[in-house]
């Protein structure tokens, strides 16, 4: 079961259709996409250093949109392909969206930061980079290795 969302939830989205143990796409095969869905949103913050699980209320909210347009998106696709339609596309819109948000968090880390963890306490992504915090090499002001150096060239 998902941290943002349940299969109560996708089946929500979805009027006039049922899922359960003996549905296709099955309630368990629903959860499993969910899950799939939250590892892909977790995977692409930490890699943009964002704190998860979200846990602030609009934190939440906000991700649970998300992982909604992915399983919903799955669920969509299982549907169209039960019922035999070799034309109907319906969730493909769905599962791109998602794929298309997961590369903006990676290119856009505090913004997607800002967004999930305001009013929480978290901590924002750092938007500078500079030695005190990002000192792979162990280089410090102190010990000289940013002295300025002078070069003289001639000039014609």
């Amino acid at each position: 079961m998902g941290t943002y969302v349940s299969t109560a939830q996708v089946n929500a989205r979805l009027p006039y259709r049922t899922i359960d143990g003996s549905s296709s796409p099955t309630s368990t095969q629903v959860s499993e996409w969910i899950d799939e869905a939250e590892a892909l949103i977790h995977g692409a913050l930490n890699a943009a250093e964002v704190t998860t699980p979200i846990t602030g209320t609009d934190g939440i909210k906000i991700m649970r949109s998300w992982v909604l347009d992915y399983s919903v998106g799955r669920t969509r696709i299982a549907f169209a392909s039960a019922g035999g339609d070799g034309s109907n596309d319906a969730g493909i819109e769905d599962i791109e969206r998602f794929n298309d948000r997961v590369t903006d968090i990676l290119n856009n880390p505090s913004r997607y930061s800002a967004m999930l963890n305001a009013g929480s306490g978290g901590s924002a992504a750092r938007q500078i980079r500079g030695v005190q915090t990002d000192n792979d090499d162990d280089l410090s002001v102190s010990g000289g290795d940013f002295a300025p150096t002078f070069t003289r060239d001639e000039v014609f």
